[in-house]
C-alpha cells in the first residue's frame, strides 16, 4: 500500500511565466524578479508544445499568463492567442500595470476580450512589499527535514509553473528550482501527473522553501536580510552568486 501523499495536480491551472524580467523591484517578491532572470523568456515554440503536451494527457487548464512582467514580452499578443487555443475564454493576464505601455496593453487586452486582466496585482504606487510568507527560508537551513505541509496548488488553487525551464509543480517551484540550481523542473508534462514523480519533486522544492516554516523575523539574525527580503544561508549563496555573474556580464559587456 502506497501511503504517500498525492500531490499530482489539483487545480486544473498552468501559470505561464513567459519572462521573469520585471520593471518593479518590489521586496519578498516569491519568484525573485529583483534579480537578473536564471531562466530565459519563453518563446511561443515553449506554449505551443505546451498546448501539445497538455492535449496529449487530455488536460485543459486555466492559463495564467505573467511573470515577471508579462507585459515586458513582445509577444504577449501571441501568447494569449495560442492559450486561447487550448483553453478558450479560461485565460488571463496578471501584470503589475504600472508603466503607461503596460496599462495600453492591458487595455487593449480587455477591449479584445481574449483574456481576463487581474486587476489585483496592479501596484498604482509601483514597488511594494508584498504581504507573503517569508518564502526563502529554507527548512533544512533550521535543521528541519522533510517539510511540506504547504504544497500550494492543491492548498490554495495555484496553478503549475511553466516557463522556459520546463514544468513544476508549484506555482513558484520554477523561480526555485532555477535561483537555487536544484534541477528538478521536467521538460514531461505528463511527469507531475506521475504520482511517485510529483512527490520527488514537491519533496525537492518544501526542503527550500519557508511558506509555512513559522520561522519570523524575531528568530533569525538581521544579517538574513537581502533585497529587503529574509533569507536564510541556502537563499543568501544563492542570490549572491546571481548578483555575481550579472556583475561579471556587465564587466565583459
Amino acid at each position: 500500500m502506497n501511503d504517500k501523499p498525492d500531490y499530482t495536480p489539483k487545480s486544473n491551472e498552468a501559470e505561464w511565466h513567459i519572462t521573469y524580467k520585471c520593471d518593479l523591484n518590489c521586496p519578498n517578491c516569491n519568484r525573485l524578479c529583483f534579480l537578473p532572470p536564471t531562466t530565459p523568456d519563453m518563446t511561443l515554440d515553449d506554449a505551443r508544445e505546451f498546448n501539445r503536451q497538455a492535449r496529449e494527457l487530455g488536460w485543459f487548464p486555466r492559463i495564467v499568463i505573467l511573470g515577471g512582467e508579462p507585459t515586458l514580452h513582445r509577444d504577449l499578443f501571441a501568447f494569449i492567442d495560442i492559450a486561447n487555443e487550448l483553453s478558450p475564454g479560461r485565460v488571463e493576464i496578471w501584470s503589475n500595470g504600472y508603466r503607461p505601455a503596460a496599462k495600453e496593453m492591458l487595455e487593449r487586452i480587455r477591449a479584445e476580450g481574449k483574456a481576463k486582466v487581474c486587476e489585483e496585482t496592479i501596484k498604482a504606487d509601483g514597488c511594494m512589499v508584498l504581504p507573503q510568507a517569508d518564502f526563502f527560508l529554507a527548512p533544512t537551513d533550521f535543521g528541519v527535514i522533510n517539510h511540506r505541509p504547504c504544497h500550494n496548488h492543491a492548498a490554495i488553487g495555484c496553478g503549475i509553473s511553466v516557463d522556459a525551464g520546463g514544468y513544476a509543480i508549484c506555482s513558484i517551484g520554477g523561480a526555485i528550482d532555477s535561483v537555487l540550481d536544484l534541477k528538478v523542473r521536467t521538460k514531461q508534462l505528463k511527469d507531475l501527473f506521475d504520482p511517485e514523480f510529483a512527490h520527488q519533486q514537491t519533496c525537492a522544492l518544501c526542503d527550500v522553501c519557508g511558506r509555512e516554516l513559522g520561522i519570523t523575523s524575531h528568530h533569525i539574525a538581521k544579517s538574513q536580510v537581502m533585497h529587503g527580503t529574509l533569507m536564510s544561508p541556502t537563499w543568501q549563496t544563492a542570490v549572491k552568486r546571481i548578483e555575481q555573474r550579472g556583475k561579471r556580464r556587465e564587466e565583459s559587456a
